[in-house]
């Protein structure tokens, strides 16, 4: 076909990407993502103030999905152990310290707090020991 025949059909297909391609509804749903982190680090941040001292294990953990200052923000699946409470699943995403991240294997213990108001709000304390 050739160089300018190349050229033709990538200016079709990107016609036709143009066609259901909505700036709008990716801004929106990018904005959505962000008000979701920054209500998930606010109850983390009130949690990891005020919270109780709890245990967690690491049952996996995903790949990067961003970073914030050179930190990456990784999901994680934790089984949480809280005194005088049967352990429990808490999914998070969670910004790991450069030089934390060699502690973050499944099978890990980490120190994390417990809001009192929101059990769901779970905060890794990395300056505290197991």
């Amino acid at each position: 076909m050739g160089f300018f025949g190349d050229i033709a059909k990538i200016s079709k297909q990107a016609k036709e990407i143009d066609k259901t391609f909505d700036p709008g509804a990716q801004m929106r749903a990018g904005t959505e993502k962000l008000k979701a982190m920054n209500e998930s680090m606010a109850a983390a941040t009130t949690a990891l103030t005020t919270g109780i001292p709890a245990k967690a294990q690491i049952v996996s953990m995903g790949m990067t999905a961003g970073s914030m200052n050179a930190d990456p923000i990784m999901p994680l699946e934790l089984l949480v152990m809280q005194d005088g409470l049967p352990p429990r699943p808490v999914s998070l995403s969670v910004v790991v310290p450069m030089s934390q991240l060699y502690r973050v294997i499944p099978g890990a213990t980490l120190a994390v707090r417990i809001s009192e108001t929101d059990p769901n709000a779970v905060a890794i304390d990395w300056a505290a020991q197991v």
